[in-house]
């Protein structure tokens, strides 16, 4: 069980909606970088993948010149903080089921069995996991999938953050770790059959969709991306909402106060916080703002 619950801490930070990573296509648009600007002030807004390949290094170079133009790092929560006693904990009381519960009993019985043969092969028992909430055991396999796939490096956030501290550059972030938490293991919660049967199948096309997401992270498209957001708005609108409406609209003031700031900050979120009818850059366009891609 100690073993489950540190590769959930693992998981809640580095996985999540579009956070893996494919092979470098041509770049042929510049990257997922964009400079926005208002009433003579400027900010950064970059698009993260949180797990990436050895070959997807260096990264592409605008986020450098993003990184070196800026006084401020901006990163979605404070990714340290996961070493602390109080967030462990935290995290292991949200991760579970509540009272008696388990997966046997908050699952049907053709749910839970096919459940139970994917945790066999993924070479654990669904015994391990029985009181962790199915979100959670979901993001277990996605886990194991990238690792499959080669992602086994820290993403864009962290390479930025380990620059930050070696340079002494502020740091800040747009929301709590607990924040977070609550979003990511409230997935499923109310329809939990729907969600593991549909996140089982959808395991099964991950790499070809990790390919083209990638190809919108690297050259700064949104087709993709695009298409996958409307997919999970119609079929899961309350995760959609859960994860990117809510947490958009409470971070849109925090960019309005950096961009009324005379610092320069660079904000590095997921790359589905950028795109979409709720995507940040349509909302900072709608605002007034001027945004740009960087090349």
């Amino acid at each position: 069980m100690k073993r489950f619950i540190s590769l959930c801490a693992l998981v809640l930070i580095f996985t999540g909606a579009f956070s893996c990573a494919s092979g470098p296509p041509p770049d042929k648009h510049g990257s997922s970088v964009w400079q926005v600007s208002r009433k003579g002030n400027t900010l950064f807004l970059g698009g993260s993948i949180h797990i990436l390949r050895d070959t997807d290094f260096p990264l592409p170079k605008e986020y450098d010149r993003a990184f070196s133009q800026s006084s401020i790092l901006v990163l979605e929560a404070d990714i340290e903080q996961m070493a602390d006693e109080e967030i462990t904990q935290y995290i292991t009381s949200r991760m579970l089921l509540p009272g008696d519960k388990t997966l046997q009993l908050v699952l049907d019985r053709d749910t839970y069995e096919t459940l139970r043969a994917k945790c066999n092969e993924y070479g654990f028992t669904i015994n391990n996991v029985s009181k962790f909430k199915p979100s959670m055991v979901i993001t277990i396999f996605t886990l194991f999938q990238i690792q499959e796939f080669g992602f086994t490096r820290q993403g864009v956030d962290i390479h930025y953050l380990e620059m930050a501290r070696n340079e002494n550059k502020p740091v800040d972030y747009l929301e709590t770790v607990k924040t977070q938490i609550d979003a990511l293991v409230a997935m499923g919660d109310g329809y939990e059959n729907d969600y593991v049967r549909y996140s089982l199948h959808d395991l099964e096309n991950n790499e070809n969709g990790i390919a083209t997401l990638l190809t919108d992270w690297k050259t700064g498209a949104a087709s993709s991306t695009e298409s996958a957001l409307a997919e999970m708005m119609e079929k899961w609108p309350d995760i959609y909402k859960t994860m990117l409406t809510d947490r958009n609209a409470a971070w849109m003031p925090q960019l309005e106060k950096f961009l009324a700031s005379e610092q320069v900050y660079f904000v590095i979120v997921g790359l589905a916080h950028l795109h979409g009818p709720d995507g940040l850059l349509r909302q900072l366009k709608k605002s007034g703002c001027k945004v740009k891609r960087l090349r």
